[in-house]
């Protein structure tokens, strides 16, 4: 199966600002998960739950940058 690229979006909506937010929040809640985890017996969901939090809002973060940019770009 081919990957395709996204295609670059058209306007910035609500939904793309609550989803940067979002992403803004996940980080810092799931290093406080892992702190928190980490500092007590370190059970292996409580270390699975805040680096998976940690993950997928950096990913979420890096998402919106490249889309951002994508959309800076064609709307040159």
């Amino acid at each position: 199966m081919l990957k395709r690229p996204l295609p670059a979006p058209e306007r910035f909506t609500s939904a793309d600002l609550i989803h940067i937010l979002l992403g803004m929040l996940m980080v810092p809640l799931g290093i406080t998960i892992l702190i928190r985890t980490l500092s007590s017996a370190a059970p292996t969901l409580g270390v699975l739950v805040g680096g998976a939090f940690v993950a997928f809002g950096i990913y979420r973060l890096w998402l919106a940058w490249s889309r951002y940019r994508l959309y800076r770009q064609r709307k040159r």
